[in-house]
């Protein structure tokens, strides 16, 4: 099996279509075809299918999918990090990371990794929790560094813990529900929420409700930009459940409350995710290791306030 076998097929899948996969990868239609065809005598399984309306791959076809991304990406990663050697460098870390800890631990290890590695290039990508995981799978990050989201992950994949986060319900100040004496789940039902637009944010937002027989609230803006959630909840008209370490300065200001109630505290854990079948590079393991002091710092300085 060859590497442009594999880029050949990719850009099939991708583009659901030959004419636009040869273009892709420059080559003519009838040479993709055999390409293709001979990838399909190797493994001897048939890879796509043949639809009206374009190409799709068999059962067989997505599982050499996802394992070609992974192969490709991890390819495209050696031969920049070895390129970077010859100019001195040591390699490149890719990482995804949940917003909170942009300005929360990940910027002070970011630092460090500079100072003490400056020959080691980083990408630091934030997004949602599927989004990136996506990217993890395919071979594009390196690792995760983000919330554990109450469902199961691959089993390819390592996870270690290395702190809580602490979220809380909330409410911008001027929201008409701060001014009941006593707040309970019943009152929050019938309000407007904002909510992470990821199957497991809104999991997690109907349990809790659930949990005391109560049926989700219905007047929900789903979406997957941080800043409108923020400015939602700050107009005074919406709730939202948000780590308390992203909105301290709110929370400190008085411009954003938190609903004193039973159960409405949530602690996760957050930590690292990356794949167990890859032979962790040095720049990897060095950006490992400062995440894991710097969750540590953060557990004992904590504990001293």
């Amino acid at each position: 099996m060859e590497l442009r076998q594999l880029r050949h097929f990719v850009a099939v899948v991708d583009t659901s279509n030959l004419s636009r996969a040869a273009e892709r990868v420059a080559i003519s239609q009838p040479a993709l075809t055999r390409s293709i065809k001979n990838l399909e005598d190797l493994l001897g399984v048939l890879l796509l299918d043949r639809k009206p309306r374009g190409v799709v791959p068999t059962e067989a076809g997505i599982s050499l999918y996802h394992h070609a991304k992974m192969v490709l990406n991890d390819c495209a990663r050696l031969t920049t990090d070895v390129r970077a050697f010859k100019r001195g460098l040591a390699g490149t870390v890719q990482v995804g990371i949940g917003a909170m800890f942009s300005t929360h631990i990940v910027d002070s290890v970011a630092i460090d990794m500079a100072r003490q590695h400056p020959g080691v290039s980083m990408v630091i990508t934030q997004g949602f929790f599927e989004d990136l995981l996506r990217e993890l799978l395919d071979g594009r990050l390196d690792l995760i560094f983000a919330n554990f989201p109450p469902v199961a992950v691959p089993a390819e994949l390592i996870i270690e813990p290395l702190c809580t986060v602490t979220s809380s319900v909330v409410a911008g100040a001027k929201h008409p529900v701060l001014k009941r004496r006593k707040i309970d789940k019943s009152h929050l039902v019938d309000q407007r929420w904002a909510v992470a637009d990821q199957a497991h944010a809104q999991d997690f937002h109907e349990q809790f409700f659930a949990a005391d027989g109560l049926p989700a609230p219905r007047a929900i803006v789903r979406t997957n930009s941080l800043p409108l959630m923020i400015s939602l909840l700050m107009s005074g008209e919406f709730l939202m459940t948000m780590p308390e370490q992203m909105i301290a300065r709110e929370l400190s200001a008085g411009t954003v409350r938190r609903l004193t109630m039973d159960g409405s505290a949530i602690e996760r854990k957050a930590g690292i995710i990356y794949r167990s079948q890859t032979q962790l590079r040095p720049a990897i393991q060095q950006f490992l290791e400062l995440l894991r002091l710097v969750c540590a710092q953060s557990k004992v300085s904590a504990a001293s306030r």
